[in-house]
């Protein structure tokens, strides 16, 4: 099936029935507002997932459409900054739970939320899982999971992975940003010379050397207070360059992952005892 948009905003009604009909997947970004340290806009998140799902969606043989970001999601431990819009939990809950329910009501099938927050890995697990379980075929994947081992080969700096407002949502966000010179400028100068910072600083209790969270494989949060820099990993190695050549690793796995999803066998439903 050929789309005028694969943007659900962007089209009618009769459209969307049409993509429906075709047995499109609906893909939902799941972005956030809160801070990014002093280099990066409180939307960087959004901006990411729901760029990425576009562009994969257009790449993918797969009918897909690609609804509005959810722009809002679970951001407490960034709460004490300015620029943070964080949900409670429950909140996040019924918004998901009301939005997978609109588009299965209009008679759609699988759906899948395209996630850009650490944050709402948490929330998303648990939130699929009951979806799915009551029946409904709503996965969950971090937008840049499906290539992360070739996005971890191109970075430059200290430290691998998406790690908050490091180098590669940096190197992201410029990228995303290069056709506006000006902001691209501002970006650029307010990243140059970042130092590295790592996570552990995050968790650590008390300002304290020791670390004993990840040692034993447990979990705190990263919170980030009033008095933090706001990031970890490595901003001031981002560049356009590398944001390119992340987003062309990204696209093409994300793409395929859509196709694969959309056709895979998968179990949903309250399941029955045996016997």
């Amino acid at each position: 099936m050929q789309l005028r948009s694969h943007l659900w905003a962007d089209l009618t009604r009769d459209e969307v029935a049409a993509a429906r009909d075709a047995g499109a997947l609906v893909v939902i970004p799941i972005g956030a507002t809160e801070q990014h340290a002093g280099h990066l806009p409180t939307g960087t998140d959004s901006l990411a997932t729901g760029r990425i799902s576009l562009m994969a969606a257009q790449e993918c043989p797969h009918p897909v459409l690609v609804t509005p970001t959810v722009w809002a999601a679970f951001s407490p431990h960034h709460a004490s900054w300015p620029g943070t819009l964080t949900l409670r939990l429950a909140t996040l809950q019924a918004l998901l739970e009301d939005i997978t329910a609109s588009i299965a009501r209009a008679g759609f099938g699988r759906q899948l939320l395209v996630n850009a927050h650490g944050g709402n890995r948490g929330p998303l697990t648990a939130i699929t899982t009951e979806l799915i379980t009551g029946g409904r075929e709503v996965g969950y994947v971090d937008y840049f999971a499906p290539a992360m081992a070739e996005v971890n080969a191109m970075l430059a700096g200290q430290g691998r992975g998406v790690t908050h407002a490091g180098e590669v949502e940096t190197s992201l966000v410029l990228a995303l940003e290069r056709g506006d010179p000006d902001r691209l400028a501002f970006l650029q100068a307010r990243a140059a010379g970042l130092p590295a910072r790592s996570k552990a600083t995050h968790r650590a209790s008390g300002g304290g050397p020791a670390n004993p969270i990840s040692a034993a494989g447990a979990w705190w949060p990263p919170v980030y207070p009033g008095d933090d820099v706001g990031y970890n990993g490595d901003p001031g190695s981002g560049s356009v360059e590398t944001g390119e050549r992340i987003i062309a690793a990204i696209v093409p796995r994300l793409a395929a992952f859509f196709s694969d999803f959309a056709a895979a066998e998968l179990r949903s439903g309250n399941m029955k005892p045996a016997g």
